[in-house]
């Protein structure tokens, strides 16, 4: 099912120059001109808003700081690991 689909779009792109009637449409800012631009867009359907909405949600951040303290909990673990081998085999190699 499409969300949306592909459009030509009309847009304000930076120029050096622009003659009045481009800067009716696209108006300067301080001393960058801009002229309208024809370009290709991927436009959202408005009655997809619900679908797409939905599918973002809203941030959890209690679920994000307890996925990110089992990493680094992960990360932790595997380094005191990594040094008891290494203590171990440094044991050996000295004998």
């Amino acid at each position: 099912m499409a969300n949306g689909s592909i459009q030509a779009v009309l847009v304000c792109a930076p120029a050096s120059l622009a003659n009045a009637s481009q800067q009716a449409i696209c108006p300067r800012l301080g001393t960058q001109y801009f002229a309208p631009t024809m370009m290709q867009a991927y436009l959202l359907d408005p009655s997809q808003q619900n679908n797409i909405d939905a599918s973002l949600g809203q941030f959890d951040y209690a679920y994000a700081s307890g996925l990110w303290s089992v990493a680094f909990g992960m990360v932790v673990g595997l380094y005191f690991v990594s040094h008891g081998i290494g203590q171990v085999l440094g044991m050996i190699r000295r004998g």
